[in-house]
This record gives C-alpha cells, structure tokens and sequence, in this order.
C-alpha cells in the first residue's frame, strides 16, 4: 500500500512519459529520403529534358554516357536550370541504384567509389539549381522540382556521410582519405569558430534520423537544406584548471546538441574550375540555435534544415543528471538527505551572456524530465531561441520547504557569481522563473522579502538573542531570513498551491507523508538549538520540521507565511491555472490544486486553462508562457522581436549587410538570423 501510494502520487503531480530509443528497422537510412523512397525512376519533367536533347533512349541503354553528355551540355548552357535538375535528380538515382546492389551483394569495399561520385554529383547539382545566381531566373520556389532539389541535396549529403563513413565515426576536425572523381581526396568535418562549443568538446556527430521519440506531441524541426546531427560533447579535463571546474557544475555529464551538416560544393557547371580536382571536401556543421538560413548571396538564402527535439531527448536519456533524477524521483521524496548534493542548476548549452535566463522549477515528486514537453515547444519560436537560456533546478522534493527554498537561493547565488560577477552579463538580471506546483512556491520565494515570519513560526524570542555555533546560526539564517533576487525580473507560476492542497491530508498523502525520512543533519541542527535555547522553542514543533507534504495541507502557516511577505515591486507575476472540469471558475480544480489555491492578487496576468496537475506540458498553458516570455522581451528589447515570429529571409539578410558584419566570421555559405 506503501509504495502503492507514492506512485499513484507520482502519477498524478505532473509525470512525463517519454520514450527514446534507436529508429526501427530501415527507418534511419531513409528518413532524409522519406520524400524519395518513391522516387525510384525520373520524373516526367527529366525524362522531357532528355527528349530535348535527344538523349531518352541512349539513357534506357547507357544511363552513364548520357550523363556525361548532358554534363557537357549544362556546362555549355550555364543558364539552363531544367537541365542542372536533371542531372541532380538522375545522379541520385544511379547513386541509390548502385547503393542498393553494394548492399545486396556485399560489395562494400569494391564499388564505394562509385556511390560516393554518383551522391556528390547528385549534390553538387542540386546545390547549384537551388543557390547558383546564374539559375535565379529559370527555377521557381513553386515549381515541385525546387522542394525536391532540396531533397536530393539533403538525402545525397546523408549518404555521402554515411558512405565515406563505413568504418566508423569520424572526429570532428580531422579527415579521412576516400576517392572522389577518380582522385584521392578527404572528407573533413569542421565547426565554425562562431559555434559557442569549442570544438575540442565535440567527441563525435551522430545522425538525428537514427533516433526516434514518443511521448512529445510535437517535434521542434525546421525543414530546409542540411542534415541534421546530434552533437556529442566530451566533457574537458577540470584537473588543476579551476575555473573549468567550476563551469563544469552547471553542465550535464552527457550534453548532446544541434547541429546541422551543409556542405559547400563547387560548382560543376565550370568546367575550367573542375580541371583542378578538390583536395578536401569540408563538410560544416552549422549551430542551428545561431543560424536559420544558408545560402551565397542575399538573393538565394534558404533555410536550414534542423531538429532540435532529437538532440534534447538524447541527452535526456542519456546524462544522469536527468536520467537519474528522473529515476529517483520517489526516493528524493523519501530520502531528501542532504540538499547541497542533490541540487543544483543545470544547462542545456554553455552559457551566453546576452540571452535571458529561463529558470524552471519542477514540483513534487517530480524532475526536470517534467518540462521537455515545454522546452520543446518554447524552441520553436525563433525569438525565444535567440534571446533566452535554460536553466533547470533539480531538489529532492520530500525536504521542508523552507529549506527547498534556500537551496534554490543558493543556487542562483552560485549561477550569479560564476556568471554575472562584474554585471557584464546583459541578460542575467533579466531573469524569469518558471515554478510547476509546489515549485512555484519555491519560485515565490526568491522574489518576496521574508521580513521575520518564517521565524514567528518557531519562537517568539529575536533571532539575534539564539544561542548556538556560529555555522547553525548561520545556516539557519539561510534558511528562515531572505531578501528578494535581484537577478529575478518576472515569476509565472504553474499550478502553484499557494494555499496548499487537500491531497495532502487524503489517505494517498498521509501515507506518503509517514515514508518521508527527516534528513539527519537537519535534526542534529535542531537538536542543537532546542539544547542551548531551552525556552525559547516549542519543542514538539520546532524538534522535527514538517515534510514537503505536510507542508503542503491547506492553510499551513509555512504557507500563509509567504504569502504575507513583501514582494520586490520591480519582479512581475503571472498565474496559469488548470482546471479539468467546466463549471464556475471559482469552484474548479485541476485535480489536485483548486482554483481557490492557485489564484492570487495583484499578478499581471491570470489564464485558466482546461488541464489536469501538468499545466507544464499542457498545450494553451505553454502557449500562454510563450506569449509571457514574448511579452517580456518586448518590454525589454523592443528592437529583438518580430511580431510575426517568422522573420522574412531578405529582411533579415538585408540587415546583416547594411551593418557590414564581415563575411569572415560566418561558416562558409551561411547567413546569421
């Protein structure tokens, strides 16, 4: 009945099921191809061109000698771009073709080259129909034939990857020797020095298609040029480097990130140019969170093909800061022990100090596995991606309150000082906090002054007359007395039982309740103070502090405390609340807050939104958060925020030239957003 009872709670405060695992089957090697799996004969369009030429029937008996010959003639016509997709499309499906024998019979070794000079050709001429400024005038982003030059051009790059890459993986900056074109060459993967992930970190790219996830209702994905990639960091060595150590604290051990390839070919309409073979194909790997758009010139940018939600539900799966505080969420409830080594702040990248911290709090028997739903959905807006952090707070949830609270203070002091000592960083103070259910509470209190009345509720004697070692003192202190962050501009509340909860007090709660075990170091701390300061205490109170549940019943003077405290007038509030019935609003409840709870004066902006307990995954309810933290950045950089969330291509790449930024600090090919 026991544990019974602690997962029906688990259940029911806000769990994220989330599956990630390899892709089945084949599906990995045709996911770039999905839109060409079909695609197994040309088109109609190309079999014109080939009438058009006079090549249709030679194609049927000599498929390589055409061409060639329709190579010679596109050289010839540099401007005719039917016959440039053409040799795209058909160059791709001689690669697939001889792929598909290489496979069957097991000629790995002996026709390697050959796929590799039919997937680079395929290449080459798609990314010349869609970025050569010669072709502007013949190709249409209406014409079919445009989405599946793109499709080429991604599919063949992916294959290209995978062909050269038979033995293994391959370092990112170092190159391995293949035969292109009947020439020795190599196939180099780069990162460009604008990526804020030093290169030396990047242990190995992985294919994003080689993944799949359920469990989030959307993925976060732009379709454009590239193959996307799972980057993979390998953590530095900290050994006598202090500060590396200390950075260290705040990322994952297991961090995996966005990238996308791109490769820059030259062009094969040359033929000059061509007579001096490539020595080196680079192929770049382009920080998707920095760039949108790839292309030569203002007039020919496309977006850039990305995933973001594959990345991030790698790293889930596989860090153990998420990983296993996800497992033991139960036994944080259970076992809050000590608090210093169970909490903390976690990136998801290396920190920047232009964006915006967003700081997410999770709830009770909960982790930070709780807010991938609304990550997710929060990268897809490219304001929100350009200008904002995450930061997620882990604690063990069964710990008094209070003291929850002070670890979450404590925390940010930690991110502040490795962050923002000197106040360089223009976002840090621009910090907006993100609390799911009783992690709302915690949020509350990093942005409220507590005058004295966390420590009414123990003694009515001053704290300055307590007797006892300077470090209890001290470390009490911290956990009863607090001012406002100064780094926290704007609090949202999700779910938040302000005025607790009655599944507290229900049979699931009590039971749970009775499992919490009280952390040793906290009842010798009290124990302490009871011995030095005999009357000034309530002893049956003050001996053993209440559990997260027990602080957490309706009422409880820890509650009502915090909601007398004096709010910093400088933070804004917000509250979303869930309610999973129809009926009058101030009688609704999302299951396991009321209304009457969640709902507080004087917030900037309330939405009731039809929800069970997880308001953080709920769709309307991460909309809402998207408009609030829109809002924010409104307020504070009016000049960053397009009202339309989609930014024109030539807007944006008519900005980027008129300040003159030098070429020379992009990737090869790439447009900054």
């Amino acid at each position: 009945m026991n544990f019974a009872a602690l997962i029906i709670m688990a259940a029911s405060v806000g769990f994220v099921d989330l599956n990630f695992q390899a892709s089945k089957s084949d599906r990995a090697h045709s996911a770039l191809s999905r839109s060409l799996s079909k695609f197994d004969r040309p088109s109609e369009r190309t079999m014109e061109t080939l009438a058009r030429h006079g090549l249709s029937k030679r194609y049927k008996t000599d498929s390589a000698r055409t061409l060639s010959s329709l190579e010679r003639t596109a050289q010839g016509q540099k401007g005719d771009a039917d016959i440039v997709y053409a040799l795209a499309e058909l160059n791709w499906l001689e690669g697939r073709r001889h792929d598909q024998t290489r496979m069957t019979l097991n000629l790995f070794d002996k026709s390697r080259d050959q796929v590799l000079d039919r997937y680079l050709d395929a290449l080459t001429y798609a990314y010349d129909y869609l970025f050569s400024p010669e072709l502007a005038a013949g190709r249409q982003p209406s014409d079919p034939r445009f989405r599946l030059a793109c499709d080429i051009y991604n599919a063949a790059l992916e294959r290209l990857i995978r062909t050269a890459l038979v033995k293994g993986k391959l370092p990112v900056g170092e190159s391995i020797e293949v035969t292109l074109r009947g020439q020795k060459a190599k196939v180099k993967l780069a990162v460009d020095d604008t990526s804020p992930w030093p290169r030396a970190e990047i242990a190995e790219v992985i294919f994003a298609s080689d993944f799949e996830l359920t469990g989030v209702d959307t993925q976060t994905r732009q379709y454009g040029v590239g193959v996307p990639m799972i980057a993979l960091r390998k953590k530095p060595k900290t050994e006598d480097n202090p500060a590396v150590d200390a950075l260290e604290r705040f990322l994952p051990s297991e961090v995996a990130f966005p990238l996308t390839a791109f490769m820059h070919p030259k062009s094969r309409l040359d033929a000059a140019a061509l007579k001096n073979a490539e020595e080196e194909f680079v192929i770049e790997l382009i920080d998707p969170i920095h760039f949108r758009q790839v292309g030569s010139d203002p007039e020919s940018l496309l977006p850039l093909e990305f995933d973001l939600t594959t990345p991030l539900a790698y790293m889930w799966s596989k860090s153990d800061v998420f990983d296993k505080a996800d497992k033991q969420r139960i036994a944080n409830l259970i076992k809050p022990g000590d608090l210093s080594k169970k909490s903390g702040l976690t990136l998801l990248r290396p920190y920047e100090p232009a964006k915006i911290p967003i700081v997410m709090v999770h709830g009770l028997v909960s982790s930070p596995l709780t807010w991938i739903p609304m990550i997710n959905e929060l990268l897809n807006d490219p304001d929100i991606r350009e200008n904002y952090q995450f930061l997620l707070f882990a604690y063990p949830t069964g710990a008094h309150v209070p003291i929850a609270m002070a670890s979450l203070r404590e925390a940010l002091w930690q991110a502040r000082t490795q962050f923002n000592a000197d106040g360089s960083s223009a976002g840090f103070d621009q910090m907006v906090l993100l609390g799911h259910s009783m992690g709302g509470l915690l949020c509350h209190s990093v942005a409220v002054s507590s005058g004295d009345r966390f420590w009414q509720l123990h003694s009515d004697r001053p704290f300055q007359e307590i007797l006892g070692p300077p470090e209890v003192l001290t470390e009490l202190r911290q956990f009863l007395f607090f001012e406002p962050m100064p780094s926290v501009s704007r609090v949202v509340f999700l779910a938040t039982p302000h005025r607790g909860s009655e599944m507290s007090r229900s049979v699931i709660g009590r039971v749970s309740s009775t499992l919490i075990e009280d952390p040793d170091h906290i009842q010798k701390l009290l124990g302490t103070l009871i011995d030095e300061n005999p009357d000034a205490f309530d002893r049956k109170r003050f001996r053993r502090l209440p559990n997260s549940i027990e602080t957490l019943t309706p009422d409880n003077p820890v509650l009502s405390a915090l909601l007398e405290m004096k709010p910093n007038p400088a933070v804004t509030f917000h509250s979303i609340i869930g309610s999973n019935r129809p009926g009058p609003q101030a009688e609704s409840t999302d299951g396991i807050v009321p209304y009457r709870s969640s709902h507080i004066a004087n917030v900037a902006s309330e939405r009731v939104v039809r929800s069970d307990h997880s308001v953080q995954k709920n769709p309307e309810a991460i909309q809402e958060v998207r408009r609030i933290l829109r809002e924010h950045l409104k307020k504070l950089r009016p000049d960053e925020i397009d009202p339309m969330a989609v930014p024109a291509a030539e807007e944006r790449a008519a900005k980027l030239f008129e300040v003159g930024r030098p070429q020379a600090e992009l990737p090869q090919g790439v447009k900054a957003n």
